[in-house]
């Protein structure tokens, strides 16, 4: 072999080597997750049930669906780096069930799961501030399985300050959205059959495993409907309503979406002037909450600039 053809050889495997260490290099940011560290408290609203399966178990209350009040990120999962393990306290409950937590980061987004391998929660949040907010949703290995949902809203903390207190549940809420031209949406009454309703689209179900998200689309039967008209009064004025009622035909949530940019400033204003400040501190600035021991009040970001209030029933 000449020398000049030797001197080439070299060079290729070289050039091969330069280009295997980039390529190396580009799957390891790519399985590198955004750095989410420290500890966040949690708080939750009530279960909205999506779509019922009245044969499946387990219900909303279920122990698998529970979201400890605190979390902490404990840097790269070990089966999958692009995820950040989530570690639960060991006095929670939540923590004799759940054999796998992650979460992971995208820029303004943040998605995390909590399983027994079997069972579990799942939430997709924005950022709000210096925290989180967005919607849990129930998950099951049996497809179809009841979809249950509830807001959440997750604030940085101190990893050695005292656990989170339940807050001032007291607020004298009101269960009533009235409506332009006179009719009125009750929680825990029947929708009434004045009331214009449309269909809403169905939604995807969403099957989480330790080491994968896979989805898949399915069209079920939904006991949500969107209420033509607007509100008016406290509420108003929406762009959006939509009605969840349970299976005797009881309205048990109300939501209620908000297009303009200026709505939830104006909505906090109406708020505080009917029921005083929030009686939980979700840590989250843009995130106010009301309860009293029969009704749940949630007014939070929704898309980027616009709003939601999710008014429920809490003696479901």
């Amino acid at each position: 072999m000449s020398m000049r053809f030797r001197l080439i050889v070299a060079m290729a495997a070289m050039a091969g080597a330069s280009a295997n260490v980039v390529v190396d290099a580009r799957l390891m940011a790519q399985d590198t997750p955004a750095e989410l560290t420290g500890c966040l408290d949690v708080s939750v609203g009530p279960w909205v049930v999506e779509t019922y399966e009245d044969r499946l178990h387990p219900r909303a209350g279920h122990e698998s669906y529970r979201i400890p009040p605190r979390i902490r990120f404990g840097g790269p999962d070990d089966r999958r780096p692009s995820l950040t393990r989530i570690v639960v306290p060991e006095d929670d409950p939540a923590a004799s069930h759940v054999r796998f937590a992650g979460a992971e980061s995208d820029g303004d987004s943040l998605r995390m799961h909590l399983t027994d391998g079997f069972t579990g929660v799942s939430a997709t949040l924005g950022r709000s501030g210096d925290g989180w907010t967005g919607t849990a949703r129930s998950e099951s290995d049996v497809i179809p399985y009841q979809m249950n949902a509830r807001p959440v809203a997750m604030s940085p903390v101190d990893c050695e300050s005292p656990l989170p207190v339940p807050g001032d549940e007291s607020a004298p809420l009101g269960r009533v959205v009235e409506l332009e031209g006179g009719q009125a949406i009750t929680l825990g009454e029947p929708l009434s059959e004045q009331l214009e309703t449309v269909a809403l689209p169905p939604f995807d179900w969403t099957w989480v495993l330790p080491t994968r998200i896979a989805e898949m689309e399915l069209t079920t039967p939904r006991n949500a409907v969107g209420v033509v008209g607007r509100a008016r009064g406290l509420f108003g004025a929406t762009d959006s309503i939509q009605v969840h009622t349970d299976p005797a035909g009881l309205v048990y949530s109300v939501r209620l979406l908000y297009v303009d940019p200026g709505a939830r400033e104006t909505l906090e204003e109406r708020l505080r002037s009917q029921y005083g400040a929030p009686g939980t501190a979700s840590g989250v600035p843009d995130v106010h909450i009301y309860r009293n021991p029969s009704t749940s009040l949630w007014l939070r970001p929704w898309a980027s600039t616009r709003t939601e209030i999710l008014l429920s029933d809490r003696r479901r």
